[in-house]
């Protein structure tokens, strides 16, 4: 939580230098660039060192970045607060090619503080926090506590942004005993009345984790979908339409899921993406889907990564069959990102192509990782001659045991099989029917004996 509002800070209070960026203008070329940045425009300056650094001309980009730093400097010791601020902001963590400096940083946070900033003032308990000086801290955030309630002290209607800002900042103090004394509700009454993207965010935590609220995953999701709509937050759009296509917190809804699913995947979230392949896989659009998979692979997502592969493996309308990119893939979701399910498919393709050793040394990896339909094969593994594991029965029935508890039908069956097909058949052949009937007999006490326990309880307590 501590980092989180840290990095708010940062970002949320810390305004443009200059009212001039809220009028659209034609975007200037690299020559006008360079003549307003050298005539003192902070903005060219800073746009210049960006777009070098885009385009990987490094020493361009730093010549830029020094000059951006020297005129901020000399804008801050002017006395201008907002460009203290993002000096300081540079300098804590380190961007715009300028070294990290926290002692630099705490020297501008604590002259913007003196001019009035309560961002800085927050940000300087933070750091004195992190720090251990908690003497310091303190005062720092109490100071901020103050500058947040000068500002909310007369509101306008409507509520101008710098309002809703401190208003928020407010609420999060409270709810969290930063700077004043503890008091959940205020804080969310607070947070409400910001009404704002920030306040939005803090809100749909407090109600999933049921922080200064009653838990309510139904409120959170209102939250969520705020953020999607209103601040295009993709993360959020994913959240929204989980709850929709599974039910979870509000009604099922599968049109707005796919709405909000659309959304996020547009805004690349891999698990979206992922996701949004899944449900055209199971329309019967092979082509589509696997387009999803592989862009949600390209990212990273090792369950993208398999169910791509397995797309390419058997080939599909509109999916040219490769078994090299797809084993290539599944090799890197198993080995690289550890994929329990990868490691299941590549058993069963060696399996399929008489290589079982490859396909035993798959099912092992994939049944360590939790795989119940590996364990069926792993249980097999150890008592089949040159399979490359230890011959052990025990092994093999605590292999099934384990997928059988989990629910797996073969396991359960090969389970059923060893204990009342397997084992009265040995005693059979090595000792005759008398041992069969004992070990019925046996078989029929112990189940006796459970029942009479579950049925009478006080009386084994008493034994």
């Amino acid at each position: 939580m501590k980092i989180f509002s840290l990095i708010t800070a940062t970002i949320l209070l810390i305004q443009p230098l200059s009212a001039q960026d809220q009028v659209e203008e034609p975007t200037p070329t690299n020559a006008e660039l360079v003549t307003q940045a050298e005539a003192g425009n902070i903005e060219a300056t800073q746009q210049l060192y960006t777009l070098h650094a885009l385009a990987g001309e490094t020493e361009q980009a730093k010549k830029w970045a020094t000059l951006y730093e020297q005129q901020l400097t000399k804008k801050a010791e002017q006395g201008d607060a907002k460009a203290m601020m993002l000096l300081a902001g540079s300098y804590l963590n380190g961007r715009d090619y300028m070294p990290q400096d926290t002692a630099k940083a705490v020297t501008w946070f604590t002259k913007a503080a003196e001019k009035g900033q309560p961002s800085a003032a927050y940000i300087l308990g933070e750091i004195f926090t992190q720090q251990g000086n908690l003497t310091e801290s303190k005062q720092f955030y109490s100071r901020a506590w103050d500058e947040y309630n000068k500002l909310t002290a007369q509101l306008s209607s409507p509520l101008t942004e710098e309002q809703r800002n401190a208003l928020y900042w407010q609420g999060y103090m409270q709810l969290m005993g930063i700077g004043t004394e503890k008091n959940p509700a205020a804080g969310i009454q607070k947070l409400k009345q910001a009404d704002n993207e920030w306040a939005w965010r803090q809100l749909y935590r407090c109600y999933v984790k049921g922080i200064g609220v009653e838990q309510n995953l139904g409120k959170a999701i209102e939250y969520a979908r705020q953020l999607a709509d209103k601040a295009d937050d993709g993360l959020m759009a994913w959240v929204t339409a989980s709850a929709y296509l599974k039910g979870k917190g509000i009604e099922k809804d599968e049109v707005a899921g796919r709405k909000y699913l659309d959304k996020a995947a547009a805004a690349n979230i891999a698990q979206a993406i992922h996701h949004k392949g899944t449900l055209l896989r199971d329309e019967g659009k092979s082509a589509e889907a696997y387009n999803c998979f592989n862009q949600a692979a390209s990212m990273g997502l090792p369950e993208a990564m398999t169910e791509a592969a397995k797309l390419l493996l058997r080939g599909a309308e509109g999916v040219e069959k490769d078994e090299a990119r797809a084993l290539s893939m599944l090799q890197s979701a198993a080995l690289r990102y550890e994929s329990p399910h990868a490691a299941m498919e590549l058993g069963l393709y060696y399996d399929s192509v008489g290589e079982p050793e490859l396909a035993n040394s798959w099912y092992k990896t994939a049944s360590d990782r939790g795989v119940i339909e590996a364990m069926a094969r792993r249980g097999l593994l150890h008592i089949t001659p040159n399979s490359g594991l230890n011959w052990s029965p025990t092994q093999m029935y605590r292999w099934w045991k384990t997928g059988s508890n989990a629910g797996d039908e073969t396991c359960s069956l090969y389970l059923n099989l060893f204990l009342f097909g397997f084992i009265p058949l040995v005693l059979i052949l090595s000792f005759g029917v008398p041992i069969l009937v004992v070990h019925l007999l046996n078989k029929k006490a112990l189940k006796e004996e459970a029942e009479s326990e579950q049925n009478n309880p006080s009386q084994d307590a008493d034994k």
